[in-house]
């Protein structure tokens, strides 16, 4: 699948009537153009997980990606919320992974 432009010209098409927040995926493009426009409307910009994710996973050495999305994992997928917890789940996970 292809990506989606988003310019001041289309931008209206994904803009609902009364709708606070713009979901953008990491499949579509935002020009400054269209920033405006929904910026200008009142409307929210709210960015895919998974595009912060990528956009963080830059910035950190590759066991401090590795932690990151094991936490999100256990947070997102498991439910985990106590954070002696996820750090117990973390220290296994990355005891194993370093002896393998």
């Amino acid at each position: 699948m292809g990506k989606v432009l988003l310019t001041k010209n289309n931008i209206d098409a994904y803009i609902s009537k009364n709708q606070s927040k713009l979901y953008v995926d990491k499949n579509m493009i935002l020009t400054s153009g269209a920033q405006d426009v929904i910026r200008n409307k009142g409307i929210s910009i709210i960015y895919d997980k998974s595009r912060e994710a990528e956009a963080e996973e830059g910035t950190y050495t590759e066991m401090e990606t590795i932690t990151k999305m094991v936490v999100r994992i256990l947070k997102e997928q498991h439910g985990m919320t106590d954070a002696a917890q996820i750090k117990e789940a973390c220290n296994l996970i990355l005891t194993k992974i370093n002896k393998n």
